[in-house]
């Protein structure tokens, strides 16, 4: 199955989407918001394409739910929604800036007046870094608002940091490239035994070794670097039963899992590696290495947390691999020339380069298959939906999605009151 693509015709320096509004920065300073769901829909000309445009760019967890993948067990269910999403497949809708300007909400200077570095919106809040610091402004305000997101943010930091990467649940991982690995916890289950390098603020130091980007595994950080060793940086639930009858959980750093032993690696040159949710990948001559990992093995048991799954070979002309992602539908390796696509039944799709940037939303409740690609005239929207119709349990590539329901840790966020910040499949100790 082909991907759909919207083709966004600008100039644009990063994108966001959220809750049904779509930011994207000019390199000009400006940052405009627009309507996503009426975008959408202003695609839909024939009844027919409804289903499969509302899956591919609105609702795309709607289809993983357990009670559809039952349905899917039916042939004749499921050759009927696959013919619906091969009218529409590997087909470009393009949207003209004139166009695009009827679904604009909003725009204004982008907050602080710099261009950020990263950013992240998460709990209603967007999360920004260059070269001042760290920042976060009230993000998704009403349509009445003059802003739609403040205008006047809130420190939270002021070191330079490279990257920004936000869980699921209310943390954040902050690479300050030789200032080290820390992360923004907005929780309540604060860690006991890492350093705090804000009085104020619940921002703790993980490592002091080079961090360039850094990623979620699970509740564990996956510190990605491209001058230094790689590491896992792993977390363990502590639970203390207080004089009052409840539970206090604090989630403690437990260890520090170099790349090299997580890939048995003997050479001494240098390949970048990263690690999202159960999958962990290193660069090598001519493509990457993919291991599987399962958090919750009972090694007791026999189960092994580190797997080695498979190894991708790529063409010498899309030059060394300098970064990559993971989501639901497959594996994104950026490589020198090209950005490459490794969807979780194989197929691989190169889109060349240069590119200005990439975002993948894993963690998104509707996005997580999507794929934005900002090029030097436009932004490219992917949508891939052949995960849809897969096993889960077997495939070598792509995040596992999973149904099931786990216990939560106790909800709530230093910075709000929303109580939007929950932790789910966690393994907790009780």
């Amino acid at each position: 199955m082909q991907p759909l693509k919207i083709s966004i015709k600008g100039d644009y320096y990063d994108c966001q989407i959220y809750r049904g509004r779509l930011y994207l920065w000019d390199f000009d300073g400006s940052l405009k918001v627009y309507d996503w769901t009426s975008i959408v829909q202003s695609l839909i000309k024939k009844e027919t394409d409804k289903i499969a445009l509302t899956f591919s760019f609105l609702d795309g967890n709607y289809l993983y739910k357990s009670s559809l993948i039952e349905l899917f067990k039916d042939k004749d269910f499921k050759n009927l929604l696959l013919k619906k999403f091969r009218r529409v497949e590997d087909k470009t809708f393009q949207i003209s800036q004139k166009k695009l300007a009827e679904f604009l909400i909003g725009e204004q200077d982008t907050p602080t007046g710099i261009l950020p570095t990263d950013t992240e919106i998460y709990s209603n809040k967007l999360y920004f870094i260059h070269e001042k610091g760290l920042f976060s402004s009230s993000a998704h305000r009403g349509k009445s608002e003059k802003y739609l997101v403040s205008s006047r943010p809130a420190k939270l930091w002021d070191c330079n940091l490279l990257s920004i990467k936000a869980n699921k649940y209310p943390q954040i991982a902050l690479s300050g490239g030789d200032e080290g690995l820390f992360e923004l916890n907005t929780s309540r289950a604060q860690p006991e035994n890492l350093k705090k390098v804000e009085s104020k603020k619940p921002i703790y130091q993980v490592s002091s070794e080079h961090s360039s980007f850094s990623n979620y595994s699970y509740m564990n950080i996956y510190n990605s670097s491209l001058v230094k060793d790689s590491f896992l940086a792993t977390f363990k639930w502590d639970a203390k039963l207080q004089l009052t009858g409840q539970m206090e959980v604090t989630r403690n750093f437990e260890s520090k899992l170099t790349d090299r032993t997580l890939f048995k690696t003997k050479s001494k040159q240098h390949f970048v590696s990263w690690g999202i949710a159960d999958k962990l990948y290193k660069a090598k001559n001519g493509g990457f290495e993919i291991i599987k990992y399962n958090n919750y093995a009972n090694e007791e048991k026999g189960e092994q947390k580190f797997e080695k799954l498979t190894s991708f070979n790529l063409h010498a002309w899309k030059g060394k691999v300098t970064n990559g992602g993971t989501a639901y539908f497959g594996n994104i390796v950026e490589c020198e020339n090209a950005l490459i696509v490794i969807l979780s039944d194989n197929q691989i799709i190169t889109i060349p380069g240069p590119i200005t940037r990439w975002r993948v939303y894993p963690r998104s409740m509707n996005y997580e298959n999507h794929l934005h690609v900002i090029l030097d005239d436009c932004i490219q929207i992917y949508s891939f939906n052949q995960d849809y119709f897969l096993s889960q349990d077997e495939k070598t590539i792509g995040i596992q999605f999973k149904n099931e329901k786990s216990k939560r840790a106790p909800r709530g966020s230093y910075f709000d009151d929303t109580n939007e910040s929950l932790f789910d499949d966690l393994d907790l100790p009780f």
